[in-house]
């Protein structure tokens, strides 16, 4: 399997290894409590139970945290995005380079706990998730902030990070510095056909200024079926 492939598998099983919620997962504001059982599940066991690698699209899978199945993933040539054995191609907020190393659709049947506290009682939510790698090309330090980028839709659709699956980092950039996420985005419409969607991302900026070093980035990707 070529490295591309690898790295959606990896980045699929390990954000539905992180997203799992259980029952006694309490309100935003409290305290989340969950039981250890729950807490020891690592990502290595989530791949080892679930073969993601001959997951067939369309077809319902089993995860620690519900059942999803795969739709659709993103694809942008200009970037990379492509699965293909050529190099993936950073898009430049200023003295930052943006990576999108894979994007995934899929259907997902949350567990009781997620149902609850992070999807508002539906059934079944629509999960756009992106692996992005950032860089910090300068000597200078640098605020910059990925993991909350904004996902708009060709249906219309802006949506926010969603939390639980999304992952948080320290958006301070030293100089040289290096980081990944995970960003992930739950939509409501469900029926419309997603061709494409843009990652909409706010300017880097410095530390030492407190000026913007760019525009906002947006990245389109076209989103294809399986």
């Amino acid at each position: 399997m070529t490295i591309k492939p690898l790295i959606a598998i990896l980045s699929l099983a390990i954000l539905l290894a992180g997203c799992g919620m259980s029952e006694d997962t309490k309100e935003e504001g409290d305290i989340i409590e969950e039981p250890a059982n729950e807490l020891e599940t690592t990502d290595e066991e989530l791949v080892s139970e679930t073969d993601f690698s001959t997951a067939a699209p369309g077809e319902w899978l089993k995860a620690a945290s519900g059942d999803f199945k795969l739709t659709s993933y993103g694809y942008n040539e200009d970037i990379g995005l492509d699965f293909s054995e050529s190099p993936y191609i950073p898009v430049e907020a200023g003295p930052m380079g943006v990576t999108v190393k894979t994007m995934t659709v899929i259907d997902y049947r949350p567990g009781e706990g997620q149902k609850r506290v992070v999807f508002g009682g539906k059934d079944e939510v629509r999960i756009v998730s992106a692996f992005i790698a950032i860089d910090n090309y300068s000597d200078k330090e640098i605020s910059f902030d990925p993991d909350e980028a904004t996902l708009i839709t060709n249906t219309g659709e802006t949506v926010k990070p969603l939390k639980y699956w999304t992952w948080t980092i320290d958006g301070n950039f030293p100089a040289g510095a290096s980081k990944a996420v995970d960003v992930a985005w739950a939509l409501e419409d469900m029926d419309s056909e997603l061709s494409s969607v843009r990652i909409v991302m706010e300017p880097p900026v410095s530390k030492e200024s407190n000026k913007a070093l760019s525009e906002p980035l947006e990245i389109e990707i076209e989103i294809l079926p399986y």
